[in-house]
């Protein structure tokens, strides 16, 4: 009786024993399943699944396309610009040594020939230097892999690229200042009227002109700086290439590009 006795309290001490000991095992891995779930997001492990359980660098393609398209397509609109600001150039030669001019019709008619001047440079030179390095880009001789074309653009052409850009954008603007101040002249809206015209009515057309092709250039221009992606402003992309220009005249020593520099000087000084 004894014996039966104690052999039921060693079953019982045994077995509450094991389940005492089983308990904090299921409990820590409970716990650390729980943990483990929290710290893993449900995107996180589809990421991995779909990945292959790590994480895959952005597929490089092949842009040469894309390059001959930019280079190749961008001379279309410059050579509009170039052929009407070239046009625009020599329209009111007479006026120039008129002596009924007011003072303010003087500078805008100043402000009309260096804006259809810039305008007919810049052009001029988006489209040589477009078709310069269309030649380039058919030589082949460069990387063409890239994440997209706008990286591979900036890493195998970056003096033509910036260069392209740079020159139609301010080809663009120099353009709509020609527009604005072509208006004012053409049709006598700065000119006074001493013969008791509608003076008023002129003035109010001059400030339509100036405002409408003013809202038109601030928007292109604040959407221009939104897009630029390497800089915040065409400001800083003309600083930038400045600096490019700079470097390829002075430390790369290039003489012509020297020459530029200087004459590119001397017309900003006269």
């Amino acid at each position: 009786m004894k014996a039966s006795t104690s052999i039921v309290f060693l079953l019982s001490c045994s077995a509450r024993a094991a389940s005492g000991f089983q308990l904090p095992k299921a409990t820590t891995a409970a716990n650390s399943a729980s943990k483990l779930s929290m710290s893993i997001s449900p995107s996180s492990i589809g990421g991995l699944l779909v990945r292959g359980g790590a994480a895959a660098e952005p597929a490089l393609q092949n842009f040469y396309g894309d390059a001959l398209g930019y280079f190749g397509g961008i001379r279309i609109p410059a050579s509009f610009l170039a052929g009407s600001s070239l046009a625009a150039m020599f329209i009111f030669k007479t006026k120039t040594n008129d002596g009924e001019l007011s003072t303010l019709e003087r500078r805008v008619l100043g402000f009309y020939h260096f804006n259809s001047l810039l305008a007919f440079l810049l052009s001029l030179n988006t489209i040589a230097s477009a078709t310069i390095a269309h030649t380039a880009v058919l030589h082949g001789r460069f990387n063409k892999m890239a994440e997209t074309a706008y990286m591979m653009m900036k890493r195998e052409f970056e003096y033509e690229f910036v260069t392209v850009r740079w020159s139609f954008l301010c080809s663009l603007f120099c353009f709509l200042g020609m527009i604005a101040s072509r208006l004012l002249i053409e049709f006598d809206l700065l000119k006074k009227d001493t013969n008791g015209g509608d003076s008023k009515n002129k003035k109010e057309i001059a400030l339509l002109v100036v405002c409408s092709l003013g809202a038109l250039a601030t928007h292109l221009l604040s959407y221009v700086n939104q897009n630029l992606w390497c800089w915040q402003s065409l400001i800083g992309m003309t600083i930038y290439l400045g600096k490019m220009i700079a470097t390829r005249a002075f430390v790369e020593a290039r003489p012509l590009q020297i020459v530029s520099v200087g004459l590119t000087a001397a017309s900003a000084f006269y």
